[in-house]
């Protein structure tokens, strides 16, 4: 399972890290819900690869909702609407100034600027790929490939038609994990996995819409280090906001990851490790990680 969007910090090379987490606990998890889903990778990794029973994506931009939302259960219409499209300047610009109403509407604004702007870039300064004069070898439509993006809608919509994709959810996190026991009260808190890839600290503002402030970051981490019932796994950026935020606590594990993800945000790309937390109770040995104790 790949995902139709581009999207900063995608944590493609994280997925198999997690997924080594997950099925060295038992019981499985029966639900994963991803509160910050973005780009969605990890979760319909998991759920392409039977990690994890059944998923549901969560998001508060309401591009990105609309986008997951119309993929998995409007898939036809949205398929048939980006064949289309014409992909021009002329276009990012009239979709980035275009502010829908309509879910349907929302979902393809989200697709174009994700698949024509730079990194994937769907607010803030980023501008089309290949630059307004397209003097660039790349143009603005060479992440815009028809064939493949409708392969990739279509297995987004396989997972919602087989169950595995539960629902969409356009919420903030904390909506997201108060919803979790009125939704799914049958489920023992040892059935449920929450994942959170919450905003970079470095170039938050650059990237994202509803970026954190420090204040946002403390908030999630005392929401999470005071008890919460469901097993979770955090991902971040590795800066010393987030070490002092997570290292050295005694509820959770803090794992150094090594992979090396590209972060946009900049005319120059920059490469920086990952940090996984976790309350999972088992975590196996792996080369792919180290525990970081301070």
């Amino acid at each position: 399972m790949i995902s139709p969007l581009r999207y900063p910090g995608a944590k493609r090379q994280l997925v198999p890290v997690i997924e080594g987490l997950i099925t060295a606990n038992i019981p499985p998890p029966r639900l994963l819900l991803e509160p910050f889903c973005g780009g969605a990778t990890t979760t319909l990794r998991l759920l392409g690869s039977g990690a994890v029973e059944h998923g549901v994506l969560s998001d508060v931009d309401p591009l990105v909702a609309s986008f997951w939302k119309t993929a998995a259960f409007d898939s036809k219409w949205l398929i048939d609407a980006m064949n289309g499209l014409e992909i021009t300047v002329a276009e990012w610009d009239r979709w980035r100034e275009a502010e829908p109403r309509k879910r349907r509407d929302r979902a393809l604004k989200c697709l174009f600027l994700n698949r024509t702007t730079f990194s994937g870039i769907l607010h803030g300064r980023a501008g089309p790929i290949g630059g307004r004069s397209q003097t660039s070898k790349y143009k603005i439509d060479c992440r815009f490939g028809l064939d493949g993006l409708t392969r990739r809608i279509n297995g987004v919509a396989d997972l919602a038609a087989t169950g595995r994709l539960l629902d969409v959810w356009r919420c903030d996190w904390r909506t997201a994990l108060a919803r979790i026991p009125k939704d799914f009260g049958s489920l023992s808190a040892s059935e449920v996995l929450v994942y959170l890839d919450p905003p970079y600290v470095d170039k938050a503002n650059w990237l994202y819409e509803w970026s954190f402030k420090s204040a946002h970051h403390t908030k999630l981490a005392s929401v999470l280090r005071s008890g919460t019932p469901f097993r979770w796994v955090l991902s971040y950026d590795d800066t010393p906001t987030v070490r002092e935020l997570y290292c050295g606590k005694d509820d959770h594990i803090t794992l150094h990851v090594p992979h090396r993800y590209t972060a946009a945000g900049s005319e120059k790309r920059t490469v920086k490790d990952e940090l996984l937390v976790t309350n999972l109770p088992v975590i196996p040995e792996s080369e792919r990680y180290r525990v970081l104790d301070v």
